[in-house]
C-alpha cells in the first residue's frame, strides 16, 4: 500500500459575525482555507482542513511522502521536517507539513476502520469545550448572544477579549458572565490580551481585574518571545499564564519549560500538526504543566486532546468555519462528542468546494489584515 497523490482544493467561507482583538479591533468578516486529501493506491482517501498559506508548500512537500506507506506517519513527519531545517519550520512551511501530517492520521485511522481516538490510543470520551468569541468587534447585545448560545450547549468557561480599556473588559467580562450563566451554569473566566501588554502593563491590569474576578487563566498577556516577561507576569498575578498558541515548532515550547514562562501550555494543530502536537504534550507532561488545545476546522484535534490525561479543555469558536463540511462533531453538555466513524470526522460537500472557490475578489480575511498594532506595550 503506498501514497499515490496529494491534492489540495481552495474555498472561502462567509463568518456568522465579525471576529477580532485587541490588535484587531475592527475585526474580519471572510475566511478561506484548503480542503487537503491524501490518495492510496487502494482507493482510501485522507482528508484534513489546512490553511490558505500551506497552498505554497504542499507541492513541495508531497514527493516525501507519494510513494511511501501512509501507516508510517512519523517516517514522512520526520522527513518533512528535516525539509524545513534551514527554512525553519515556520510560516507556509509548517502549515504545509500540518496539512499533510494531520491528513495522513485520518487516512491511517480509515485504513484500521477506527476512528482516529482510537488510533491514537484514547478511550473516546467527549472532550471539554469553552466559548471563544473572538469578540473584540461585538457590540455588548451580540457579545451576550455569543456566549449564551454556547451556553445552550452546555458550555460553562468563556475566553474574553481584552486590553486596551479597563472600563470596557470590565463591563464585557460582567455581561459574558451573564451569558455563560444563563442555563443555570457556573462560569469560569479566561481572557486573552493577545500580547498586547508589556509585563509591568499585564501585572497592573490583570491585578485590577483579579479584585472583582477569578480567572481560570490569563492567555498572552505579553508578547509570545519574551519568556523572562511571562515568568515576571506569573509571579506578580494570581491567575495562571497561557501561551504557547502562536508556535509552530515543538522546538519554541522547550524556552517556557527552561524559564518557568508557561504555567498552561497552549497546542494548535499548526505545530507540525498532531505529530508535533503530541511531541509538546509530552514535553508538558514531563514538567507536570497542563494543556489546552486551539481550535481547528472540525474540531478534529479533539481526538488528538482526548488522549492526554493532562488536558484541561478546547477552545471552540462557532463562527461559521464548518460550513463545507458534511456531519461536523457537535457540542453536547458543554464537550465535543468526537465521531464513532472510521477517521477524524472531517468529511467535505464536494458541491460546496465547487461553488466557493477563491475569486480574484479582495477579501477582509483575518490572514490578511492582522497585525501587532502600533500602540502595542506602550503607556497610555
Amino acid at each position: 500500500m503506498i501514497v499515490t497523490e496529494i491534492s489540495f482544493t481552495p474555498y472561502t467561507y462567509q463568518l456568522n459575525r465579525m471576529i477580532g482583538d485587541v490588535n484587531l479591533p475592527d475585526g474580519a468578516s471572510e475566511g478561506m482555507e484548503l480542503a487537503v486529501f491524501i490518495r492510496t493506491d487502494e482507493g482510501v482517501t485522507g482528508c484534513c482542513v489546512g490553511v490558505g498559506s500551506a497552498a505554497d508548500t504542499i507541492p513541495g512537500l508531497a514527493d516525501l511522502v507519494i510513494g511511501t506507506d501512509p501507516r508510517s506517519v512519523r517516517s514522512s513527519w520526520n522527513r518533512m521536517t528535516a525539509r524545513a531545517f534551514k527554512a525553519g519550520l515556520h510560516g507556509p512551511m509548517a502549515a504545509g507539513i500540518s496539512a499533510i501530517d494531520r491528513a495522513l492520521w485520518d487516512l491511517r485511522a480509515k485504513l484500521h476502520g477506527v476512528p482516529l481516538w482510537k488510533e491514537l490510543g484514547g478511550n473516546g470520551k467527549p472532550v471539554r469545550a469553552y466559548a471563544s468569541g473572538l469578540d473584540f468587534p461585538l457590540s455588548d447585545e451580540d457579545l451576550y448572544k455569543f456566549y449564551a448560545g454556547l451556553a445552550a450547549k452546555g458550555v460553562t468557561a468563556g475566553k474574553l477579549k481584552v486590553g486596551r480599556n479597563a472600563e470596557d473588559d470590565e463591563r464585557r467580562l460582567r455581561i459574558m458572565i451573564d451569558a455563560l450563566s444563563s442555563k443555570g451554569g457556573r462560569p469560569q473566566l479566561i481572557i486573552d490580551a493577545n500580547e498586547w501588554w508589556s509585563p509591568k502593563q499585564a501585572i497592573q491590569r490583570v491585578s485590577l481585574l483579579e479584585k472583582y474576578f477569578d480567572f481560570l487563566w490569563v492567555e498572552e498577556p505579553v508578547a509570545r518571545g519574551d519568556f523572562e516577561g511571562l515568568r515576571r507576569v506569573s509571579e506578580g498575578v494570581r491567575a495562571p499564564i497561557a501561551t504557547g498558541e502562536n508556535f509552530t515548532d515543538p522546538a519554541q515550547f522547550v524556552p517556557l519549560f527552561q524559564h518557568g514562562a508557561g504555567d498552561v501550555i497552549q497546542i494548535g494543530s499548526h505545530v507540525s500538526g498532531f505529530t508535533g502536537g503530541g511531541i509538546v504534550a509530552d514535553m508538558a507532561a514531563a514538567f507536570q504543566r497542563p494543556v489546552v488545545t486551539g481550535p481547528d476546522v472540525g474540531n478534529s484535534i479533539a481526538h488528538l486532546s482526548s488522549t492526554w490525561k493532562h488536558h484541561v479543555m478546547m477552545e471552540v469558536f462557532e463562527m461559521g468555519r464548518e460550513a463545507p463540511l458534511i456531519n461536523p462533531m457537535q457540542i453536547e453538555d458543554g464537550c465535543i462528542v468526537l465521531n464513532q466513524t472510521p477517521g477524524a470526522g472531517i468529511e467535505f460537500d464536494e458541491k460546496y468546494l465547487a461553488s466557493h472557490a477563491p475569486s480574484n475578489k479582495p477579501m477582509k480575511m483575518l490572514a490578511n489584515v492582522y497585525g501587532r498594532a502600533e500602540d502595542a506595550g506602550l503607556l497610555g
